[in-house]
């Protein structure tokens, strides 16, 4: 390959068969095939393409006979002319060409097309990726809603969305992240409905991103969010396109990385993750019901373990009479104290949860309820544990459970350890002393700017209600004002 440098100071390259060879020496999925189109010279084409992301069947069957038919009729320099004959549609290739750039597009399905006499130099798509097909998400159970799903291809994630928006306001950008992955990343928004400024933060942060290797959605949030140390999650994720096209219509952002099936929603407050995909499908009494359940599930997860060890331990007579004494009766003969007891159970309980997660979904949750079972009757029947404890313990699983976002489960449980030892050892004013901490802690905590207990604080009377409740579709007329868009009648469209 020869370089030389234009008048920007910048290499040029004049691609050839052996600079082509010698880019791709180490690489044997990438074919570098040649051919003769025909008895008169010069007639020899280069193939460059990779075997395993291309179909390979178009080439023999398609390609090479319409360039054996070009030769014989109008010869292989016509292509200058447009870069299009027939069904073949080449592009051709600027000289100055960058090897990454090459390599994307030989990884990215493309075939390169090298006519080695005239050093010309063309590309067409022919990928065929591996991949799957839209089904059903395994994280967002469907009941009434849509059984398709998004899946590891970028594009394909982008027409799930498109197949729901059919409409040019919706915009999608697409960079490349990643120096040596070379990932492809989508944004996704409203232009005439988001907030220009979350817009225009979003894209810087994306543009300031520079790392080896992009492939988990959790490093991309890491890298996007407001702060980098914190304990809940900043942006939402989903694997559902509805969810995705209710987000945006509420003025939120979207951000597709290739390679994974969730995608990544912003901005995100906690009353964005209580919300389920499924809300959209029922009714508003059941779905408030359903709300409620959820925001009482969330507090009895965090605080009760913290607050039975409180008032079992140092204030016993803030429970009623008949309650203390059942519990001091259960606790008669056991090696441990309340404290300890608990928490060997709150131990428990995580490792039964870590240990269905890494199983088989049927297998993971068969395994979680009827280890629990058999362990916390065979823990009371030995004498290790009282049933008040195990009670406690199986009421603070199954109320996790019902958050629907899972890394706000992962924030709660670690909340709730915490929570759980300083109760342990300054009994009910430390259980006080760590929500008004916890609280502290949330209401500084920013999305792309927005207040993380957004509408509760800031407060806003408008949002209140909407963020707890749902409302029918018909008394919906405006999207949230925590996002400050610059569209706020919704016309009943989107709850946000």
């Amino acid at each position: 390959m020869t370089e030389h440098y234009n008048k920007n100071n910048h290499p040029v390259h004049n691609w050839d068969r052996d600079s082509l060879k010698a880019l791709f020496a180490r690489t044997a999925d990438v074919d570098i095939a040649s051919f003769q189109l025909s008895d008169q010279a010069p007639s020899e084409v280069v193939l460059v393409y990779s075997s395993g992301l291309c179909n390979v069947g178009e080439i023999s069957q398609t390609i090479l006979p319409e360039l054996e038919k070009l030769e014989a009729t109008k010869g292989l320099d016509t292509l200058h002319e447009g870069g299009f004959y027939g069904p073949l549609p080449m592009t051709s290739v600027n000289p100055s060409a960058s090897p990454a750039q090459i390599s994307e597009w030989i990884f990215d399905g493309c075939l390169l097309l090298l006519i080695p006499h005239t050093k010309a130099l063309f590309r067409m798509n022919i990928g065929h990726r591996p991949e799957r097909n839209p089904e059903e998400s395994t994280t967002e159970i469907t009941i009434k809603g849509p059984k398709d799903g998004f899946i590891e291809d970028l594009m394909t994630n982008v027409a799930l969305i498109r197949k729901r928006v059919r409409s040019e306001a919706l915009s999608c950008d697409i960079s490349v992240l990643g120096k040596r992955t070379r990932t492809k990343v989508a944004l996704l928004y409203f232009e005439d409905i988001i907030n220009p400024r979350i817009l225009s933060e979003v894209k810087k942060r994306l543009q300031q991103i520079e790392v080896d290797g992009l492939y988990s959605i959790n490093q991309l949030e890491e890298m996007l969010v407001d702060q980098k140390l914190t304990l809940f999650p900043l942006l939402d994720f989903t694997g559902r396109p509805d969810k995705t096209v209710s987000s945006l219509l509420a003025g939120r952002f979207v951000i597709i990385l290739d390679g994974n099936p969730m995608v990544l929603i912003g901005p995100g407050n906690l009353s964005l993750l209580l919300k389920s995909p499924e809300d959209l499908y029922f009714s508003y009494q059941y779905i408030s019901f359903a709300r409620l359940i959820r925001l009482l599930s969330l507090f009895i997860s965090m605080l009760l373990p913290g607050a039975w060890v409180a008032l079992s331990s140092f204030h016993p007579d803030q429970l009623p009479f008949r309650l203390m004494a059942t519990v001091a009766s259960g606790r008669i003969g056991l090696p441990f104290s309340g404290q300890v007891e608990l928490f060997i159970l709150l131990v428990l309980l995580e490792i039964f949860r870590e240990a269905g997660l890494r199983l088989p979904s049927s297998i993971g949750q068969t395994l979680t309820v009827v280890g629990g079972l058999i362990i916390g009757d065979a823990a009371i029947r030995a004498g290790l544990v009282s049933p008040s404890v195990v009670v406690v313990g199986a009421v603070t699983a199954v109320t996790s459970v019902t958050l629907v976002n899972q890394s706000l489960s992962g924030s709660v449980s670690v909340i709730r350890i915490g929570l759980f030892f300083i109760s342990a050892f300054m009994g009910m004013y430390g259980l006080l002393l760590g929500i008004v901490l916890v609280l502290g802690y949330m209401s500084r905590l920013r999305s792309f700017g927005v207040p993380y207990l957004a509408p509760l604080s800031p407060f806003n009377s408008a949002d209140i209600l909407k963020s707890v409740l749902r409302f029918p579709w018909v008394w919906m007329k405006r999207r949230p004002a925590t996002l400050r868009v610059t569209d706020p009648d919704s016309k009943g469209e989107t709850e946000g």
